[in-house]
């Protein structure tokens, strides 16, 4: 992993039934769902029955990253054996500050530490430069070339 700049320092904290509504705003933002997989606003009902079934997932963790106890985003692994796919959201008043980058190195530290992973994923809409060099900063490399607009990033851990 690369440890490039300090940036800023965030901790994370397991997501829990009071934190549906800011993580709801948060893929609401204009920004999130455009560069978002399904590029459209979800419902509060749509919402709730997939902020309670990520949460009741043992296959999933969904972590809220702090600074100073004031939330900055959320970090999501999906895990499927020993491969983790990352999802990201850095709250819309935090953007371009480091925390991408931040709440990545705190979520691969942490997955690292509770679970055996040999290969993190995600995939970045290639019109999000943004995301993908908050990827690359943190070590994951692309991978393949860009599809339906999409760009594979993988890190390898083993």
């Amino acid at each position: 992993m690369n440890p490039g700049r300090a940036g800023p320092h965030v901790t994370l904290r397991a997501a829990g039934e009071k934190d549906e509504s800011v993580v709801m705003e948060w893929r609401n933002d204009p920004d999130t769902v455009r560069f978002s997989a399904t590029a459209r606003p979800v419902s509060a009902a749509e919402h709730g029955r997939w902020f309670t079934a990520t949460l009741a997932d043992p296959r999933r963790r969904l972590w809220v990253a702090e600074k100073n106890g004031v939330p900055v985003g959320q970090v999501r692994i999906d895990l499927d054996g020993d491969v983790g796919v990352f999802s990201i959201v850095v709250a819309p008043s935090e953007r371009g500050q480091g925390f991408g980058q931040a709440m990545l190195r705190a979520a691969v530290a942490e997955i690292t530490r509770v679970r055996s992973v040999s290969m993190l994923t995600a995939v970045a809409r290639e019109d999000n430069p943004a995301s993908i060099h908050a990827f690359e900063q943190v070590g994951f490399s692309r991978h393949g070339a860009p599809e339906d607009g999409f760009v594979t990033l993988e890190l390898r851990l083993v």
